[in-house]
């Protein structure tokens, strides 16, 4: 009988084989020891903002890193927040929910601000109030900032619907019960949750490892945001002032201190970028349908941002003011003197400072849905300069990541000083100091 020569070598080598496998699972535990090393030592940079600054590695991400903070801050409030301010980087950048809350005295997990970088209606519609519905936050009031472009068809923009459900976080919690490679699907799962590497390993490479080998070969470290105007700033500075946020989601905005405050270049839409009136009044219509009341802040711009998209601009908002009051949706309009270029970092987006003082002035507009008085009640003033103290005071890390004392800020100022104004104080219970150093300090 003739035997299988494969079986007689293996047969001839068969007690070796104990030995070999012992030394492959000694390799496989050294691999895995090595990789959860290597996945600490990220987690420990990434903290000390050494690595990904923008990012918080620790979380599942979404096609955003400031999205994935947001969502993080806003589910560790108790309870939702009654008001959602939501709307593109000039919402995120310019509305203070602490400030708002400190103005009219209610506590300050009244408020929280979601902006999200570049959004439009479509965006909000189709996936910013899905996800909140999904994580089952449903505040009563959801304000959306309609900066110029917001209600715009802005036909690029809608991509960004597209890369918030294939990033990792949507696809994760919303993979099908069937379906697909069973054992590709658990291991992917498995790495996602349990290895930053993984579940950032793209990021790693456009966000971190190749703009450091532009700074290192190219000595292209420094960004202007394409606007000559702009003192230009380290890109790695920029990425941590991008992952900062204040407890109630406020981003105070990456250039500030580097600018003039005036609008620069060309117009961002013409007359052929039409209002989205669908997507808008399905917005509205989603709103309502899950007892959300939808309303519309009118984000400010300086005059020469004005005079660079107006009669447009102006023409856009007289066509939405229509659809809204067709819609009964209610028009919420800072009342303030925004002359002051200090208060804009580009015309369009708020400084610090014009962040604080659009945040106090926003609070009488939004006075009668918090207080159910159309009059801000206080008992002592407060000024602008008080308030972005008190700010920067609670949130030392603003101060540090910016390298500008308050001081420094308060003296950029423009063309007018109304900016100065006394503003309404804290008025009621829940709003102090102390139980907001309590809640960030937890």
């Amino acid at each position: 009988m003739l035997e299988d020569p494969l079986v007689t070598a293996l047969g001839g080598r068969n007690r070796n084989l104990p030995g070999l496998a012992k030394r492959l699972l000694k390799m496989l535990l050294g691999l895995i020891l090595a990789l959860v090393a290597a996945d600490l030592i990220l987690l420990e940079m990434n903290r000390r903002l050494l690595v990904l600054p923008q990012f918080d590695l620790e979380l599942l991400p979404y096609h955003d890193p400031r999205v994935t903070r947001r969502n993080a801050l806003v589910k560790a409030y108790p309870t939702p927040p009654k008001v959602i301010f939501t709307g593109d980087s000039r919402t995120k950048n310019g509305i203070v929910p602490e400030v708002v809350a400190r103005t009219l005295g209610v506590p300050h997990q009244t408020l929280f601000n979601f902006g999200t970088g570049s959004q439009v209606a479509r965006f909000a519609r189709e996936a910013f109030l899905p996800h909140l519905l999904d994580i089952e936050v449903r505040p009563e009031f959801l304000v959306f900032g309609v900066s110029p472009d917001w209600p715009l068809q802005k036909r690029r923009l809608w991509k960004l619907i597209d890369r918030y459900r294939e990033s990792p976080a949507y696809r994760l919690e919303h993979a099908p019960a069937s379906g697909g490679d069973a054992v590709e699907g658990f291991i992917s799962r498995f790495l996602s949750y349990r290895l930053s590497l993984f579940r950032y390993r793209r990021d790693l490479i456009e966000q971190e490892l190749l703009p450091d080998l532009r700074c290192w070969f190219l000595d292209d470290c420094y960004l202007d945001a394409g606007n000559p105007r702009i003192t230009p700033a380290h890109f790695k500075d920029l990425e941590r002032r991008s992952g900062f946020k204040t407890a109630c989601g406020w981003g105070p905005q990456p250039y500030d201190g580097h600018t003039t405050g005036e609008f620069f270049g060309r117009a961002r839409f013409d007359e052929g970028t039409l209002l989205d009136e669908e997507n808008l009044l399905g917005l509205f219509e989603a709103c309502r349908s899950q007892g959300i009341t939808p309303l519309l802040l009118i984000m400010p711009v300086h005059d020469s941002f004005r005079r660079v998209h107006d009669p447009v601009m102006s023409r856009n908002q007289a066509r939405l003011e229509d659809l809204a009051a067709r819609e009964k949706v209610d028009i919420l309009r800072a009342r303030g003197d925004y002359r002051d270029r200090g208060l804009f970092v580009d015309g369009h987006h708020l400084s610090h400072r014009g962040a604080v003082y659009f945040s106090a002035d926003l609070a009488r507009a939004l006075s009668p849905q918090l207080t159910g008085s159309r009059r801000v009640r206080s008992r002592r003033p407060a000024s602008t300069e008080d308030l972005v103290k008190w700010i920067y005071d609670l949130n030392p890390e603003i101060e540090t990541l910016w390298g500008r004392s308050v001081d420094e800020v308060l003296a950029v100022r423009g063309e007018s000083r109304a900016s100065t104004e006394t503003v309404p104080a804290p008025a009621g219970p829940g709003a102090t100091e102390g139980a907001y150093r309590e809640y960030v300090s937890r």
